[in-house]
C-alpha cells in the first residue's frame, strides 16, 4: 500500500505544479480581440461590445465607456488565469445579467484576454478632453450664430411695437 502511494506521490506533485492546460489562450489573437472589444466585429451570442461600458489604452476617440473599470491594467492584475476566470464566469453584478444570456465563447475569450494581454503596452489617448471642449465650442458659436441669424429682426419688431404702443400710436390694447 505504502509503495503504491509513493508510487503515485511524485505524479501528483507534478500534476500540481503543471499550468491548467488552456489551448484556447495560446491561440488568441490581439487584433482580433481589439475589433471584439470595439465591437467592429460582434460576438457570436449577440452580447454587446465591451467599449460601451470600459475603456483601455490605445482605443480611438471617444475611448470607450465609464460605467466599467478601464481594463488597460487588468491582464496584470489578475493574471491569466485570473483574467481567464473572469472571462469565463463575468461574475460582476451588473455583467451577469446581460452575458448569463448572451455568454462569450472560448475563442472570443482567448482573443480577448490577448488583447488585454498587449493593452497595457499601448499608449494612452491624451487628446479625448480636448476634442469635446473644441467640439462643444464649435457647435455652441454655431449654434449662436444660427440663431441670430434667424432672429435677427426679431428685437427690433418686438422694441417697434412696444414703442409704438407706449407713445399711442399702435393699436389700443
Amino acid at each position: 500500500m505504502r509503495l503504491a502511494i509513493l508510487a503515485i506521490w511524485p505524479i501528483t506533485s507534478w500534476a500540481q505544479q503543471m499550468p491548467l492546460a488552456t489551448p484556447q489562450a495560446a491561440q488568441g489573437s490581439g487584433s482580433r480581440g481589439e475589433l471584439l472589444f470595439t465591437g467592429a466585429t460582434r460576438f457570436r451570442n449577440g452580447g454587446p461590445a465591451c467599449v460601451s461600458c470600459h475603456s483601455i489604452a490605445g482605443i480611438e476617440f471617444p475611448g470607450g465607456g465609464t460605467l466599467g473599470p478601464d481594463l488597460t491594467h487588468a491582464y496584470r492584475k489578475l493574471g491569466p488565469r485570473g483574467t481567464q476566470s473572469a472571462m469565463q464566469t463575468l461574475y460582476f453584478q451588473v455583467m451577469t445579467p446581460i452575458y448569463g444570456v448572451h455568454p462569450l465563447v472560448p475563442e472570443e475569450q482567448a482573443d480577448l484576454m490577448a488583447f488585454l494581454e498587449q493593452a497595457e503596452s499601448r499608449r494612452q489617448s491624451q487628446w479625448s478632453t480636448q476634442i469635446i471642449l473644441l467640439a462643444a465650442l464649435l457647435l455652441g458659436g454655431a449654434f449662436v450664430a444660427l440663431t441670430g441669424f434667424l432672429w435677427r429682426d426679431r428685437v427690433k419688431s418686438v422694441r417697434r411695437a412696444l414703442v409704438q404702443r407706449a407713445t399711442g400710436q399702435g393699436v389700443p390694447l
